[in-house]
């Protein structure tokens, strides 16, 4: 186990990063319980396919959607990110519906290999027990509904909530047609003033790039919401 990994270690890295994070965000967001987004980055010290400032701009989307928000997110993994999207909503039939095959299948050739080493590390090909489980610890198991299927099937499957979802959150095929095939599959799937957000705009991912450049180009979006990291996020 490499030295960072070490508990002791590994705690105050954690205390050391997010106190610096939670310093900005309050003075920010006072409005914002942050105090329930550290007991949720509590659970996720181990996974790094995340930053503090993108964990906590989702938690912020999921804060500002309107109360009973509903929610659909494209790529959930093991579940951190769903988790924030959860940790901020609000009112009792607020709900995500997370959308994964759970088995890391794509069409992104560097996707592929990224899966394949996760799941060796993981020790299993489904992370699906995985998602339920981080959950359940949270306390949050009745906020998410896991929609395990392909994002093209899914959309159909759930057509009846075309129109109705408040917020939208992409992070699914990282290739520039599963990309681009998501956004013409979900955005239909907002509400006007609803959101859509994107993970890994402007990184090694220029499938994903391409594809938000010409949906903005196209003037399928109404305004910015804002940036973190690698999400940004429009209105429609």
């Amino acid at each position: 186990m490499a030295f960072k990994h070490w508990p002791l270690v590994r705690d105050a890295r954690f205390s050391l990063k997010i106190g610096r994070y939670l310093r900005g965000a309050r003075k920010r967001r006072p409005d914002l319980d942050w105090d329930e987004f550290r007991r949720v980055a509590r659970r996720f010290t181990l996974d790094d396919m995340g930053s503090f400032p993108e964990r906590g701009f989702l938690y912020q989307l999921a804060a500002d959607a309107p109360r009973d928000a509903q929610v659909v997110e494209i790529g959930s993994w093991v579940g951190a990110s769903t988790c924030f999207l959860a940790a901020g909503l609000k009112g009792p039939a607020a709900k995500i519906h997370a959308v994964d095959n759970f088995q890391g299948l794509s069409q992104c050739g560097e996707d592929v290999a990224a899966y394949q080493k996760q799941f060796r590390k993981l020790g299993t090909q489904s992370t699906l027990d995985l998602f339920r489980g981080n959950f359940a610890a949270l306390g949050l198991t009745g906020r998410a509904e896991a929609v395990v299927s392909d994002s093209r099937a899914a959309a159909q499957s759930l057509a009846a909530r075309r129109g109705a979802i408040d917020l939208i959150f992409i992070d699914g095929d990282h290739s520039y047609e599963g990309c681009q095939a998501d956004i013409e599959a979900w955005l239909p799937f907002l509400r006007p003033g609803g959101v859509a957000a994107f993970h890994d705009f402007g990184s090694r991912a220029t499938g994903v790039t391409q594809a938000i450049f010409e949906t903005i180009k196209a003037g399928r979006f109404a305004e910015i919401v804002g940036v973190a990291g690698t999400i940004i996020a429009f209105k429609v």
